[in-house]
């Protein structure tokens, strides 16, 4: 069985090994080749013949694409042969032509072409279509010494066979050399020297002229400013033509002499000598920019009544704001204003008197520049509602500090109360009707409940009565709580609409930012607390990532007007690291609670600053379990 087995096995080995087998050359082009191993393993490649594998219709399909192919092969190799033939011969053209380029020093027959047009038909494949030479031409068409460096000079040999293959022009040769340009340039040269020469002898009276000291005899008016700046010039410039007239600042619209006291109109008087220098030097440049003004010509009649009337209104303007600054002194200084109980006074909008106090104070070229204020009386109807003829605004609340009463300073918000003298100037100045006005009087509670809307009724104060209750009020002052009375009352309903629809607008914010801090201990800083009074800084950076500070860490939370409690704890919890359950989280000292309401709810906006303590009771765990 043994030695059966052991044949059969040799017999089987060498019918395996020469068994055909297919593998891929190309994995990607799915080309197979069909390989065979004899009895000594070596392989070796099998022909097939593609009639006896394919059909008909495909062998057709792979001639015509392989015929198609060979065709485009053999086009893009002529074209490529073409090309390169193309530049060989163009290398060959321009070696050839540069190496006969440079002319002989001591022939005269030589040619100008134009540095730009040559380096282009250099370095470019295709060659422009035809020389260009008139960039290097002067006015009068032919070659200026000013222009040598964009030009070159090519041997007769070169010139002609470009000219011959390319055309254009014009030609330039050696004898086209522009002798006009050439004097003009002499002439420009002596000119500036003689220019430097008389500059340098007439500097001495150009100086004294400014100085005021003009000799006797016929003098001139030019502008002091010109004169300024032409002594400052360097000697060797000359007035080119970007400079105006000494008299062009002189000149007013209407081409007589303007008003010296025009901006810009300083003049001063000049000799003859110099400004006949001046005159001929700028003629030369600019003959319609320069007028002559003899030392006793008159203003221009039209613009000195302008400049009169302008004159006369900033003057009229002037004493006008003087006045107003001498009779509202203290208005004008923005302090406050000691406030006595049985006194009159009357109520501004607070935004009225800033504008006020800028118009006044305004000096200088602002003080016919700045608007108006606008008009008093018009500002004080729209402070009456119309449905109770009461006040849409409260006045600043009072502060009492040791016996004095003051009001709060606000420029935006709220109703000053200023005294009942600066009132009355206030409607003869600004056109008021002095009965319109608010009137106000401070009032004296025991406790807020006593301020109800009804006290807001001025009460007429007699004569005999007034040291008496001036007394008690003194007496009482620490005792009380003062208010201010106004006349007609506070329209508290609207503003309460107003205010409600306010808050609703100022809650229904999105993607704002709050700020909270992470307080160590059991009570947070004074500054914390209070930081929600006002508005906060934002944070100038946008990450979630806590900051250290005096008092622990504080984050920057973007969240919108519908963000709940439990959200936001989420955000503190992912930002610090506090886990819900332990987060004491405050605005000022009331703690937020009530997780399913929303941050509009607990009256929450954007800015605010909010505070959280960790209170450890529960085990810190993964966020990611909620």
């Amino acid at each position: 069985m043994t030695n059966n087995n052991s044949n059969d096995h040799q017999e089987a080995a060498p019918t395996s090994t020469m068994a055909e087998m297919f593998s891929s050359t190309d994995a990607y082009m799915l080309i197979y080749k069909c390989t065979s191993k004899d009895v000594n393993g070596t392989e070796s490649n099998k022909n097939m013949e593609i009639n006896e594998s394919l059909p008909r219709h495909l062998l057709d399909q792979i001639s015509e694409l392989n015929e198609s192919y060979m065709k485009s092969c053999e086009e893009y190799q002529s074209k490529k042969d073409s090309h390169l033939a193309y530049i060989t011969e163009r290398r060959q053209e321009v070696k050839s032509i540069l190496t006969e380029a440079p002319a002989d020093p001591e022939d005269d027959s030589y040619f100008w072409i134009s540095t730009d047009w040559l380096r282009q038909w250099a370095d470019i494949i295709t060659p422009p279509s035809s020389i260009d030479n008139g960039p290097i031409q002067c006015e009068h068409g032919k070659v200026p010494a000013s222009k040598v460096t964009s030009m070159k000079r090519l041997s007769s040999i070169a010139w002609q066979k470009l000219f011959s293959k390319y055309g254009g022009g014009p030609t330039l040769s050696s004898d086209d050399c522009c002798m006009e340009c050439l004097k003009d340039g002499a002439k420009n040269a002596v000119s500036a020297d003689v220019y430097r020469e008389r500059k340098a002898s007439l500097k001495n009276i150009a100086e004294a002229a400014l100085a005021g000291n003009c000799p006797d005899g016929p003098s001139y008016f030019i502008s002091k400013t010109w004169l300024t700046n032409w002594l400052r010039r360097k000697n060797a410039d000359i007035p080119s033509d970007a400079d105006n007239g000494p008299t062009s600042a002189l000149r007013c619209c209407h081409g007589d002499l303007l008003p010296e006291h025009a901006p810009g109109a300083k003049r001063i008087s000049v000799p003859e000598s110099l400004w006949l220098f001046l005159y001929q030097t700028i003629i030369e440049k600019k003959a319609d920019d320069i007028t002559t003004f003899p030392s006793d010509s008159q203003p221009c009649k039209i613009c000195n009544q302008e400049l009169s009337d302008v004159a006369s209104v900033e003057g009229n303007l002037r004493a006008v704001k003087l006045k107003q600054r001498q009779n509202h002194e203290k208005l004008i200084s923005g302090k406050s204003l000691a406030l006595h109980p049985g006194q009159k006074y009357y109520l501004v909008p607070s935004s009225w008197l800033s504008e006020w106090r800028v118009y006044i104070t305004a000096t200088g070229k602002n003080i016919s520049s700045l608007p108006e204020p606008q008009s008093l009386e018009a500002i004080v109807d729209s402070l009456i509602c119309e449905k109770h003829s009461r006040l849409l605004q409260r006045p600043l609340d009072l502060v009492c500090k040791r016996g004095n009463i003051t009001q709060k300073t606000s420029n935006t918000d709220g109703l000053t109360i200023i005294p009942e003298y600066d009132w009355n100037l206030f409607s003869e100045e600004w056109s008021a009707t002095p009965e319109k006005g608010i009137s106000a009087e401070i009032a004296f509670s025991k406790s807020s409940q006593d301020k109800l809307p009804e006290a807001s009724e001025a009460t007429p104060i007699m004569d005999g009565d007034l040291d008496q209750s001036l007394d008690g009020a003194n007496d009482d002052v620490g005792d009380r709580e003062p208010y201010v009375r106004t006349d007609p009352e506070v329209c508290e309903e609207c503003i309460g609409e107003r205010e409600s629809c306010a808050l609703v607008e100022k809650l229904n914010y999105q993607n704002e930012d709050i700020h909270v801090y992470l307080v160590r201990g059991k009570e947070a800083p004074k500054s914390i607390k209070e930081a929600s009074k006002s508005v906060a800084v934002s944070d100038r950076r946008t990450s979630k990532r806590s900051r250290r500070t005096s008092s622990g860490n504080s984050i920057s939370l973007k969240v919108s007007g519908s963000t709940s409690v439990y959200q936001l704890k989420l955000m503190i919890w992912e930002s610090l690291g506090i886990v819900k359950e332990n987060q004491k989280l405050h605005k000022g000292s009331v703690e937020i609670e009530d997780d399913l309401a929303t941050l509009a709810d607990k009256s929450i906006f954007p800015g605010d600053v909010l505070w959280v303590r960790d209170s450890e009771i529960y085990e810190n765990r993964d966020i990611a379990g909620e």
